[in-house]
């Protein structure tokens, strides 16, 4: 019985052994692809956000009663038609998170689902109107929309407001 265990332990010990040594010597090229592939990645990144800067983003206009009109006659057909698009929404705005995430804009005190504009934490224009606005005010957002549904309606990754 003893044998049976030492002759396990010299077996396991032997693959334990060579994938070490498979590690330590194909870690060295790996880490020179990695870093060839990472260098060329990071060299072509600059030259994509001058491209972005240089074209600024077009929107187009649209009001949140037509939206949803949009959803209401056909969600799949909305969602192909808004979805990653740039818009300029105006509507009445309908909640106000306290946390400051998102605010809703909705075409008329009636609806029950509308935009969901999610806000920028990190922008300070976008902080400073929000505290100046309220319940029943219409305003425009500016951005992406970046999804569709029958249910919650349309989230738009908010650009600015007017």
């Amino acid at each position: 019985m003893g044998k049976l265990k030492i002759g396990c332990l010299v077996v396991v010990g032997f693959f334990l052994l060579i994938g070490v040594i498979g590690a330590i010597g194909g870690g060295n090229k790996s880490g020179k692809d990695n870093n060839s592939q990472s260098s060329s990645v990071s060299s072509s990144q600059p030259q994509a956000k001058q491209e972005q800067k240089a074209t600024p983003k077009e929107y187009t206009e649209i009001s949140v009663s037509t939206l949803m009109q949009d959803l209401q006659d056909n969600a799949m057909a909305a969602q192909k038609k808004y979805k990653d698009k740039n818009l300029k929404v105006t509507g009445q705005v309908e909640v106000m998170d306290s946390s400051g995430n998102y605010i809703s804009l909705h075409g008329d005190s009636y609806s029950i689902v509308g935009v969901q504009c999610m806000i920028n934490k990190k922008d300070k224009a976008q902080e400073d109107f929000l505290l100046n606005i309220k319940k029943g005010q219409t305003i425009t957002a500016y951005g992406t929309i970046t999804d569709v549904g029958e249910v919650m309606g349309y989230s738009l990754k908010v650009d600015k407001f007017e």
